[in-house]
């Protein structure tokens, strides 16, 4: 059995169970037991988007950390299950499987205000002050956002199970992930840069490795997607 922590190159003790989803599938059984661990590491501890702006409008922000913390958890919540389940692999249509059964695509809702939602959480970073370091939140906050502005989907109504791609190609009103370029050397963190990520303060450092992930989950250029 794997040790469930590693000591990174700075001697600290780092959890990856923290940062990364992953789910022992061999005490699952049923999609009911997957929705109910699925709720307790993601969807109980996140905010949905309409929370953070409720908790915006609320003036219930006190710094710049607790607002990058929610939106972290809230992007955490919106890939569950992709984080957990499934290889992102980024394709040209053209060469994509259209019959395989191990080949799936996902069936997105388009997020609606998503622009007015994001520009209203990124005024709101502006206007608060930092909780301890300028710098360190702001270099987070660049990573997280860079996610948080290109999110297009809508997360409430997702299913753990993705339909394949000739059952994608069912119903023509499905939408799915669309990139006009790929670039296949898209940099993206290793997990050696997300085991020795350090940072003065603990929770800036947890935090930053939640947005290198989160980074990792999109690896091509977010403005070419839709």
């Amino acid at each position: 059995m794997s040790k469930p922590f590693v000591i990174n190159r700075h001697k600290r003790i780092v959890f990856p169970s923290n940062f990364h989803g992953d789910l022992d599938f061999s005490v699952i059984d049923t999609e009911e037991q997957l929705s109910a661990v699925v709720h307790r590491d993601f969807e109980a501890k996140a905010p949905t988007g309409s929370e953070v702006i409720s908790r915006i409008e609320s003036g219930s922000y006190p710094n710049r950390y607790e607002l990058l913390r929610d939106v972290a958890l809230n992007l955490f919540w919106v890939n569950r299950y992709a984080m957990t389940m499934y290889e992102k692999r980024p394709t040209r249509w053209r060469d994509v499987p259209r019959l395989r059964d191990d080949v799936f695509l996902p069936i997105l809702q388009p997020w609606q205000d998503g622009g007015s939602k994001v520009a209203a959480v990124a005024a709101a970073y502006e206007g608060l002050p930092a909780r301890w370091d300028d710098e360190t939140e702001n270099r987070i906050q660049g990573i997280l956002f860079d996610v948080f502005r290109h999110k297009l989907a809508h997360a409430t109504e997702l299913s753990a199970f993705k339909p394949t791609v000739a059952e994608m190609l069912s119903d023509p009103s499905n939408l799915t992930f669309c990139l006009s370029s790929y670039d296949a050397d898209y940099p993206l963190y290793s997990d050696e840069e997300i085991i020795d990520c350090s940072e003065e303060v603990p929770e800036l450092e947890a935090l930053h490795r939640m947005a290198q992930v989160l980074h990792n989950q999109y690896p091509w250029n977010r403005a070419d997607a839709r």
